[in-house]
């Protein structure tokens, strides 16, 4: 019975750890039809030719899309925390979340991330399927497996 519960607990542990290994998911992004996100949301915004050039200084030359959590909008243009931009050359570069304006005179598209759910789905039933398959291949043993405790001097029984 001992043997059961521990088996019970070693694929309980498999499934959080999978869970765990596989929690970033996939991610798409979807184009938006017009310039207004939701406050917080990841958004990718790829630059007009001459926004690219008028932004050189804020941004970096060359930049073609700029990457970041939404922030607000304004008269100004949108303002957006950036992770990262991507250049023309297909260059990324990491930011640390510093922010940019960005005249919406200047924004070619703009895209939204969002949760990928099938395909989250199938990397989470993959993982533990693999995680399970593994924990039971290792703790899999001839007679009963795992190892019994015995007083000192007495010898386990099978």
């Amino acid at each position: 019975m001992a043997v059961h519960i521990r088996a019970a607990r070693r694929v309980r542990h498999a499934i959080v750890l999978a869970t765990c290994v596989t929690a970033p998911a996939c991610y798409n992004y979807t184009h938006l039809t017009t310039l207004d996100p939701r406050p917080g949301a990841s958004v990718a915004l790829t630059l007009t030719d001459a926004g690219s050039d008028s932004l050189t200084r804020y941004v970096g030359p060359n930049v073609l899309v700029v990457r970041g959590r939404y922030r607000n909008a304004d008269e100004g243009g949108l303002l957006v925390s950036v992770t990262s931009v991507e250049t023309r050359e297909g260059l990324q570069n990491s930011w640390a979340g510093e922010a940019v304006r960005i005249p919406t005179a200047f924004v070619a598209s703009c895209e939204v991330r969002q949760l990928a759910k099938g395909r989250s789905a199938l990397l989470v039933g993959a993982g533990v399927v693999g995680v399970v398959a593994a924990a039971a291949a290792f703790s899999l043993k001839p007679g009963g497996g795992g190892n019994i405790y015995a007083p000192p001097g007495m010898p386990p029984s099978q």
